[in-house]
């Protein structure tokens, strides 16, 4: 796919990552060129959020509960996984500069379990939520917010 021509060419090698909490897809920008590169997700926790506490109340009723901690050790677990993701693909010598787009709650426990190297081709952080916005326009929001 080619970049529409109001919007500026990329020099480098681009990695340009669009996440949320549970899942992140992957995009390689060169020149004028988009080329979608893959996704992860996360599943977690299994067996459909059946993670539970369960405990008896006075009056001998059952009662479950979810985990409280339960979405910050997704949220970390996620980290972690695309951490490990985006040092691969560098190790690969994929990209050499990183744009990075994630809800604002979820942008400094992603970027704070990323390798030094990878924090190094950190060009931009983008505290929004993009996974479901048309490609073009994740466009131009970045380039919006860099010029």
């Amino acid at each position: 796919m080619h970049i529409p021509e109001p919007l500026l060419p990329y020099e480098k090698p681009t990695l340009l990552v669009v996440a949320d909490g549970e899942h992140a897809l992957f995009f390689s920008l060169h020149q004028r060129e988009i080329q979608p590169s893959g996704e992860i997700t996360i599943d977690y926790p299994p067996k459909d959020n059946l993670e539970r506490t369960s405990t008896m109340t006075p009056s001998g009723m059952h009662s479950a509960e979810q985990s409280e901690n339960l979405g910050m050790e997704k949220e970390r677990r996620f980290s972690q996984i695309l951490a490990k993701e985006l040092l691969h693909r560098l190790q690969q010598h994929s990209y050499e500069e990183l744009i990075l787009t994630a809800p604002h709650e979820h942008l400094n426990e992603f970027t704070e379990a990323f390798h030094n190297d990878v924090q190094k081709r950190l060009v931009e952080k983008i505290p929004k939520l993009l996974t479901k916005e048309p490609l073009p326009e994740i466009l131009e929001r970045i380039q919006k917010t860099t010029l």
